[in-house]
């Protein structure tokens, strides 16, 4: 029961409190009680009917469709309502998209300019071995004994190598050397391979040059000779063949000698003058 309908019936009360009145005089006969039902019976009707007559009937259809296009209305709200939560959704995941790109877009230019500050010397650097190059080959011819070492100039120019180490430490370029270590594509690249007594295979036995890095980059692979793991001479092998070979030479000897005798009787009957 709505507020309204609630009122309208507190006023139907009040406005019929007391309306009807029973009447003491009359109240011993049969009669005059069932006149006075019928009466209050009406009374109760009456009011029914007036107030069905506002709330009920054709007003309680137009209540119900009101109430159903507010319903529709509702419902199209509703729909409106999830439509733009997954319109936010979907814009709320391209922000959060577009600025995880960004950030990796940022993070990457900066890698990238960081990295190009620190390489930005390796051109230099790649020439700049080849002369370091020279430099250590010259180092090698330098005499040794106690008059080199009290040589001024000789310990000049082992100063200057030594201050050539620093320098190229200080800015990241490292030299490494192969001789000794297994063979590593990365930073050593195969002149040749060949047999030798004593070394594993993929062991580095030589070394034409060496091989430097710009702090974690190669600039210049080393160019080395790589052992094949198999050996230069084979005793066994060796001493197998050394009595065939032998016994070859006196099946040699022996047919050089029997051509040697027939040859010298036919010279001889040549001399004679015999046929």
């Amino acid at each position: 029961m709505t507020e309204e309908e609630r009122k309208y019936r507190e006023e139907l009360e009040k406005e019929n409190d007391g309306a009807i009145e029973i009447d003491e005089n009359l109240a011993g006969g049969e009669n005059d009680l069932q006149a006075f039902a019928n009466e209050l019976g009406e009374h109760e009707k009456s009011k029914k009917k007036r107030f069905f007559n506002k709330f009920g009937g054709k007003g309680d259809e137009k209540a119900h469709r009101e109430i159903k296009e507010l319903e529709e209305k509702l419902a199209k709200l509703d729909e409106q309502i999830k439509l733009k939560d997954e319109k936010i959704a979907e814009l709320e995941g391209s922000v959060k998209s577009l600025v995880a790109e960004n950030r990796n877009q940022k993070t990457r230019i900066e890698n990238e300019f960081r990295s190009k500050i620190k390489f930005a010397v390796e051109d230099f650097f790649k020439e700049f071995i080849t002369v370091k190059d020279d430099f250590d080959k010259a180092m090698e011819f330098i005499p040794k004994g106690e008059e080199a070492d009290k040589d001024p100039f000789i310990q000049g120019i082992r100063h200057l190598a030594s201050k050539f180490e620093d320098v190229c430490s200080k800015h990241g370029l490292v030299c490494i050397s192969s001789v000794g270590e297994k063979f590593d594509p990365a930073i050593h690249q195969a002149m040749s391979m060949i047999n030798v007594d004593g070394k594993e295979a993929n062991e580095i036995v030589a070394e034409y040059v060496k091989c430097y890095k710009l702090h974690d980059r190669v600039i210049r692979p080393a160019m080395v000779v790589v052992a094949s793991g198999i050996p230069a001479t084979k005793p066994e092998e060796t001493k197998a063949d050394e009595p065939a070979e032998a016994e070859e030479n006196k099946v040699e000897e022996q047919n050089t000698e029997e051509v040697a005798e027939t040859s010298e009787p036919a010279e001889n009957n040549e001399e004679n003058g015999n046929c």
